[in-house]
C-alpha cells in the first residue's frame, strides 16, 4: 500500500464541508495542537444517527467504519492490514521454533503469536459501546474464549528454561528466540511501520478528544449520566472507577476486583444509552478519521517509505513460511 493506497485512502475518506447541526460553526475553530488551520470538516449527523441503544452501532461515513461487532476502521488502518500482520506473526513463529529446536527445546503453543501486533480495541480508546456485552460483562473486557485444558497444559510447558530461551535478557542486550526471530525477519527495526502508525494514531486520538465537536458530545454524555446519578467527565472514566467496578459484591479469593455487579452493569447500560443520545461514538469516529486523513497528507512520504519496507518484510515472511525455516 504505497502511493496508490494512499490515494485510495484519502479519496475514500472524503467528506462534506457541512459540520452538521450539532457541530454548529465548529469548522472555524482552530484545530488542536499539532494541526494547523481550523478543525477539519466532517459529514453531518442526522438526529436519528444515535439509533436504538439496544442495537449495536453500525455506522459508515467520512472514512470511518464502526461495525456491529464493536470493531472500527479508520484511514490509517490501511497501512497495516491484518493479513500482513498474520503473515509476519506466522513467520516469526517458524523462526522462533527453529531457534528453540537448536537449543533442544520446544516452543509451547501458548507463546506462539496469533495475529501479530494489533492496535487497542475501540472500546479501550472510546469507551464501551455494545449493550449486549455490558449486560454480561459490565465494564470488563470480554474473554475471547474460555481457557481450555490444553491451554492450561501449554502454560505449564513454559518452564524457566523455555522462558529464558524464548524471551532472553533484552535489558542487557541478549535477545531470546522471540527477539532473534523479529530481527531476522525485520532487521534492527522490525516493527517500524506498526510503531509509526501507532504513533500517528495516538496523535489523531489526542486531537479527537481536544476537538470542540467531540468535547460537546462528551459534555452531553456527562450531563445525561448525571441525570442518573453518575458523575463522570469522560466516557473512559467509569471503566477505571474502582468504587463502581463490582460495587456491592465481595472480592473473590485471588482476584483483584469483584465480578461485574448489578450496580456496575446498570451504570454501563446507562453509559451506552447516553452515548447514543449524544451520538458520541459516531462523532468521535468521524473526527478521528478526519485527523487521520490530515496526518496521512502531512506524513505521506514517511508512510510510503515505511510501507515499502513492510512489503519487503511480508515477502520475506511468505518465503520463510513456504520453506518452513
Amino acid at each position: 500500500m504505497a502511493g496508490a493506497v494512499l490515494m485510495a485512502v484519502v479519496a475514500a475518506g472524503g467528506c462534506s464541508n457541512s459540520s452538521g447541526q450539532d457541530h454548529g460553526d465548529s469548522a472555524k475553530k482552530p484545530a488542536p495542537p499539532g494541526f494547523s488551520g481550523p478543525e477539519p470538516s466532517i459529514p453531518s449527523l442526522v438526529p436519528a444517527a444515535g439509533g436504538d441503544p439496544s442495537e449495536p452501532v453500525d455506522f459508515k461515513g467520512g472514512g470511518a467504519v464502526v461495525r456491529p461487532d464493536g470493531s472500527m476502521s479508520l484511514p490509517l488502518d490501511a497501512y497495516v492490514p491484518a493479513k500482513d500482520e498474520r503473515t509476519i506473526a506466522q513467520a516469526e513463529n517458524v523462526l522462533a521454533q527453529q531457534c528453540m529446536r537448536d537449543m533442544g527445546l520446544k516452543l509451547p503453543q501458548a507463546l506462539m503469536l496469533a495475529n501479530g501486533t494489533r492496535p487497542a480495541a475501540p472500546y479501550v480508546l472510546y469507551g464501551v459501546m455494545d449493550m449486549k456485552a455490558v449486560k454480561a460483562h459490565g465494564y470488563r473486557e470480554p474473554s475471547p474464549e474460555p481457557q481450555t485444558a490444553s491451554g492450561r497444559r501449554a502454560d505449564a510447558e513454559i518452564t524457566p528454561a523455555v522462558e529464558r530461551a524464548y524471551f532472553g535478557d533484552p535489558k542487557n542486550g541478549r535477545p531470546g528466540c522471540e527477539g532473534k526471530a523479529r530481527e531476522k525477519l525485520g532487521g534492527k527495526n522490525p516493527e517500524t511501520l506498526f510503531m509509526l502508525v501507532q504513533q500517528l494514531r495516538s496523535q489523531a486520538l489526542s486531537a479527537t478528544f481536544h476537538d470542540s465537536r467531540v468535547m460537546a458530545t462528551i459534555a452531553k454524555w456527562s450531563a445525561c449520566m448525571k441525570e442518573s446519578g453518575y458523575h463522570y467527565d469522560s466516557p473512559l472514566a467509569p471503566a477505571h472507577d474502582r468504587r463502581l467496578l463490582g460495587k456491592g459484591l465481595p472480592v473473590p479469593k485471588g482476584a483483584t476486583l469483584p465480578p461485574p455487579s448489578p450496580a456496575e452493569i446498570a451504570a454501563a447500560v446507562t453509559d451506552i444509552e447516553c452515548k447514543r443520545k449524544a451520538r458520541y461514538v459516531q462523532t468521535a469516529a468521524l473526527v478521528s478519521a478526519a485527523y487521520q486523513r490530515e496526518i496521512i497528507e502531512q506524513r505521506a512520504e514517511q508512510l510510503q517509505d515505511a510501507r515499502r519496507t513492510q512489503k519487503l518484510k511480508v515477502a520475506a515472511a511468505e518465503e520463510i513460511i513456504k520453506n518452513g525455516a
